[in-house]
């Protein structure tokens, strides 16, 4: 019972991927349907910690199993040229071996034959014409190519592939495409004027998990593997995660691992968890996240975080005595950061679970001196017991 079925890890496939069928359907759908399907071409975007690369790889999964070739990138500097150069010219390689040598004379009378390498036809190698030629290869199945972590330091390869891309699917190729990154990245890289057509892909949201939902990620792997989990237990776990795949993940591997020996995970296991993946988000997700923040990005959300609930605009206008239109620039920015969410006319609140927490014990003691998507409707988490 030590093996845990939870993937913690980031970018890790859990064993139940919950939540996100609607996606996944409809991706295989168009695989199915031919090459004028929309849901070929599909950004998705979210915050840390919502499964995106989890998602991607669910997606990769579909595309294998229909017989598609499948190229993974990540949206660092070169992707380009190890898309065109590497992944497809190894895989028409491996398809098509090069023929070298060719017959070039014979001799009846010695018996003899006389062959000679022979250099293919030199033409510009692009992304356009190894799509053309692995397509052809691998017909009537296509090519799906999916990229990672897009940010806006990516934005002159992303223009030049989604360049070559549209002229894949202008050709009624069989390819699709699926990109993935924070959603202020991605809103940021689409902003830019060569990526026009890229603006057009279905963009689905994928956000916090519902109730019922975070039910299924955490009780169906346990009974799976052999163990159990009490109806109070499981609504603690539950209400400890807010509906975040991260901390179901989290929670769920630290509260078996706490006790893995018991055929039962019990309520103290899952307090345990709860403590310690509290600890986690704050390293591994809060403080990435703040440290993307300018110093009044900052000095807002610590005014946001002296409340317990929703934040109007109109007090956030008079604790930090600026002018309504200097705040919306700064209420957009952290929406856009997903640090923020709309929460009622003239309200915004925190979006990330515990982020408030975190906020009042590293940021708000300073930050408030100096005057310089939707969540689904989840229950209240349970109090934090001490250690």
């Amino acid at each position: 019972m030590n093996d845990s079925p939870f993937r913690a890890g980031f970018g890790k496939t859990p064993p139940m991927l919950a939540g996100r069928d609607s996606v996944l359907d409809s991706f295989a759908a168009a695989l199915a349907e031919g090459t004028w399907s929309t849901e070929r071409t599909m950004l998705i975007e979210g915050l840390r910690g919502v499964g995106k690369t989890v998602l991607l790889n669910a997606l990769e999964d579909i595309a294998r199993e229909r017989g598609w070739l499948v190229i993974a990138e990540t949206a660092t500097p070169g992707f380009m040229d190890r898309i065109t150069n590497s992944h497809l010219q190894r895989a028409i390689d491996e398809i098509d071996p090069p023929k070298e040598r060719h017959i070039t004379g014979a001799s009846v009378a010695g018996a003899s034959i006389t062959t000679q390498v022979v250099p293919p036809p030199q033409y510009p190698v692009t992304l356009r014409s190894q799509l053309e030629k692995i397509t052809e290869l691998v017909a009537p199945r296509g090519v799906l190519i999916t990229l990672d972590e897009i940010n806006t330091h990516s934005i002159t390869e992303l223009a030049e592939f989604a360049a070559e891309h549209q002229h894949a699917i202008r050709s009624d190729l069989e390819v699709a495409f699926v990109g993935a990154g924070l959603r202020s990245a991605i809103k940021e890289a689409l902003s830019h004027r060569s990526l026009t057509f890229l603006r057009r892909s279905l963009r689905p949201p994928i956000d916090f998990l519902e109730y019922d939902d975070v039910i299924d990620a955490l009780r169906i792997p346990i009974v799976d593997r052999g163990r159990t989990i009490g109806s109070e237990a499981l609504d603690y776990a539950v209400r400890a995660t807010q509906g975040y795949p991260f901390l179901a993940q989290l929670i769920g591997d630290l509260a078996w691992k706490a006790s893995p020996n018991n055929a039962s995970i019990s309520l103290d296991d899952v307090k345990s968890a709860y403590r310690r993946a509290r600890r986690t988000m704050g390293r591994n997700i809060h403080e990435p996240s703040l440290s993307d923040l300018s110093h009044t990005d900052l000095t807002v959300l610590a005014h946001m975080a002296a409340n317990d609930g929703p934040t109007a605009v109109s007090e956030l206008r008079a604790g930090l005595g600026v002018n309504p239109q200097y705040l919306n620039v700064y209420r957009q920015r952290l929406i856009d950061a997903g640090m923020i969410i709309p929460a009622g006319h003239g309200k915004v609140d925190i979006a990330m679970p515990y982020l408030r927490e975190y906020l009042r014990d590293h940021v708000v003691s300073d930050a408030t001196t100096d005057r310089a998507l939707q969540r689904p409707s989840f229950p209240a988490p349970p109090a934090l017991d001490e250690e």
